[in-house]
């Protein structure tokens, strides 16, 4: 077995803990453009869309959006309903556009659309927009599709929220199979497409996308009585999708032509669990009726509580958000400046892939929600060590291959120079979308929404789960008790969740971080950038600088050290000598807090066990870690933990709060199965009873 980065736990692949590090990443797609500008692949062969190799072009509109009679349906939902709409072949985003088209034509507000569409060669930015500027009519949809468009389409699930209309593009880049496979969770909230579009190069030149297998993981992604439309219909084909519950209303006339020929899933596919379901509540499959959640209390007011709650009342909850300070992000999301980047690696693996999947969602979501408490002045990480060098080359290497340098690229020093407005004597990594945070501004903004309340001075004396829900027993400022109820809690408060039985289990570490802060020199008020290395600086911000910081494990005291002040301006020292120099000589000020990490560096996001029920549930692991145990075990109803966020909160909590939302809603994952679970608060029980042979 290997050794996950930073001194994770070896992770036991028996119970998909982790993504092979030897997993080769996909390559970009070969786009060739015709004389008159029609886009053809060249790994198929092929026009990428029926349009653009026809005589009489096939509009999408009638061919898969009218064909799964969307229009009607859509016009019939609810308020704060879900429609769930999946594609095989993104390509150049074409149904996409035209169904987001539709639904702002159709749907009622508050509604939400969720397209999950899946694509193992994704084209760039450039040809996306290159593309897209044959369909005038979408220009100001397409824009918005292009400036959310991952710089980096990395293997995975990427998230994009967009706007107008509340819609969810779940873009998958895999193999179709692959791809929608990792959206099983094996759970009830597999179930969730209502439709499905059938689009890509025709069965002859791409049969993976047609294949009996592919057939069997949709129609378990559906809901019962969910619509297909297909681009390419032949016999060969409803047979494969007849075999695994579809009914075709006729049968095809052409042998591969594209048909106007349309499915319903009658039959629902019988569940089976291929690993060991100890990340499933026994009170979520579908022997089950889940109780509907309408009320989340959110325990923390820092940036945890803070994107958990925006993501549930961007989904139609009602959120309340009890802080026991007096104000929004007074823990360790309370620095003055908070730089906004990851660790890129070169080895995929949970670390690896969840830092890539977290940054590029985060730089989303701070331009999309606090754009006035976010500076995208680019950063600098610079490589302050051979190995340091070593790892970049390798990420640098990756990212040219993917043509992300949108996203990152290698700078010499005097690039760096440059690019700071300082002389440094290092080169590194430039990230130019990334920059620094205003927290307070960040997490005050994230809460202003119409479903979420705050209370501050308030805190949470006891949690207890009667009469199917949640009572909490509160306690004000002026030492004034009262209760609560709510369907569903959600534990957003670092360190402090090992206060509550049901989490006290959870092997969270404290690490105290004090952060330095210097008024601008002559010399600092030049610096243009975020820089980072073994320590950061920000640019300043009020005529102040932010730089730091220490890390002491296990210490959990909040007093200002004047030796961490020191240790700060020797970090710094690495960085900016002389700058270092001039804050030496001037009253330095800071501030201390305490982190929560966890051993393997990941989050805790999702759903509490019931701690002695997962141990008997699972014991037999303990004699032979390899075998299927097919059954779920025992977990809190409705309470969930997002806690353990290091030093990276800024960067992790935005996506990792989608993962805790997805569990609340008992909807589809915005990221992989193997991620879900290596971001699971029960991982380490499971692990540990793996252990004990």
């Amino acid at each position: 077995m290997t050794a996950l980065p930073n001194g994770a736990l070896r992770l036991w692949a028996n119970l998909d803990f982790y993504v092979s590090m030897a997993k080769m990443a996909l390559a970009p797609a070969e786009v060739v453009w015709s004389d008159d500008e029609r886009p053809r692949s060249a790994i198929f062969d092929d026009f990428y869309n029926p349009e653009s190799s026809t005589a009489k072009p096939i509009d999408p509109q009638t061919l898969f959006l009218q064909s799964n009679a969307l229009p009607k349906r859509w016009t019939k939902l609810s308020p704060n309903s879900i429609f769930t709409l999946g594609e095989t072949g993104f390509g150049l985003g074409h149904n996409f556009l035209k169904s987001w088209q539709l639904w702002l034509q159709s749907a009622p507000a508050g509604a939400r659309l969720h397209f999950i569409s899946c694509e193992k060669y994704p084209i760039s930015k450039l040809d996306l927009i290159r593309a897209h500027q044959r369909w005038p009519e979408l220009h100001t949809l397409a824009a918005q599709l292009q400036a959310a468009y991952p710089p980096l389409l990395a293997e995975g699930i990427h998230q994009l929220h967009l706007q107008p209309g509340n819609i969810t593009l779940s873009l998958i880049i895999d193999d179709a199979n692959a791809g929608f496979t990792s959206l099983q969770l094996e759970g009830s909230c597999d179930r969730a497409v209502d439709a499905w579009i059938l689009d890509g190069f025709a069965p002859h030149k791409n049969p993976s996308m047609w294949s009996p297998a592919l057939a069997q993981t949709l129609a378990q992604l559906s809901r019962p009585n969910a619509s297909l439309v297909a681009a390419f219909c032949d016999i060969e084909i409803v047979k494969k999708f007849s075999a695994v519950g579809f009914q075709f209303d006729k049968a095809p006339t052409d042998q591969t032509s594209a048909v106007n020929l349309r499915a319903r899933l009658t039959a629902t596919p019988a569940k089976e669990f291929t690993t060991t379901p100890w990340h499933l509540a026994n009170n979520g499959n579908e022997n089950r009726q889940q109780t509907k959640v309408q009320t989340v209390a959110i325990i923390g007011a820092g940036i945890a509580g803070c994107t958990l709650a925006r993501a549930l009342a961007e989904r139609g909850l009602q959120v309340v958000v009890f802080e026991q300070s007096s104000q929004v992000a007074s823990g360790a999301s309370g620095n003055l400046q908070a730089a906004l980047y990851a660790r890129l690696s070169a080895k995929p693996g949970p670390n690896g892939d969840f830092n890539l999947h977290a940054l590029q969602f985060a730089l989303r979501y701070y331009r999309q929600y606090c754009p006035r408490a976010a500076h995208f002045c680019g950063l600098l990480q610079l490589a302050q060590s051979a190995t340091e060098i070593h790892t970049q080359q390798q990420v640098a290497a990756r990212l040219t291959q993917f043509r992300a340098g949108a996203l990152a690229h290698a700078v010499s020093a005097v690039e760096a120079s440059r690019i700071a407005g300082l002389p440094l004597q290092h080169g590194g990594m430039f990230f130019p979308e990334c920059g620094w945070l205003e927290p307070d501004k960040v997490c005050t903004e994230l809460l202003r929404h119409v479903n979420i309340q705050l209370h501050v001075n308030t805190t949470l004396n006891h949690l207890e789960f009667a009469n199917k829900r949640w009572q909490l027993q509160l306690q004000t400022a002026d030492s004034a008790l009262s209760a609560f109820n709510a369907d569903a809690v959600a534990l957003c408060i670092a360190n402090g969740v090992k206060q509550f039985a049901p989490t006290n289990p959870l092997p969270l570490i404290s690490i105290r971080g004090q952060v330095s802060l210097a008024s601008t020199s002559v010399l600092s008020q030049n610096l243009k950038s975020v820089l980072c290395g073994d320590g950061y600086i920000a640019p300043a911000h009020n005529q102040q600088h932010c730089f730091g910081a220490t890390y002491k494990l296990k210490d959990e005291q909040t007093e200002i050290r004047l030796l961490e002040n020191r240790q700060n301006l020797d970090t710094l020292a690495q960085l900016l000598p002389e700058v270092a120099t001039e804050f030496s000589g001037m009253p330095l000020h800071g501030r201390a807090s305490v982190r929560a990490a966890t051993p393997d560096y990941l989050p805790l996001a999702g759903p509490v066990p019931k701690w002695d029920a997962l141990e008997q549930t699972y014991r037999q692991l303990a004699k032979n870690r390899k075998q299927l145990i097919p059954q779920t075990a025992a977990y809190w109803p409705g309470l969930h933990v997002l806690a353990g966020l290091g030093s990276r909160g800024f960067c992790y909590a935005p996506l990792a709060a989608e993962v805790v939302a997805a569990w609340v809603c008992n909807g589809l994952p915005p990221v992989s199965r193997q991620l879900v679970k290596a971001l699971h608060p029960a991982r380490f029980a499971v692990r540990a009873l793996g252990k004990r042979q």
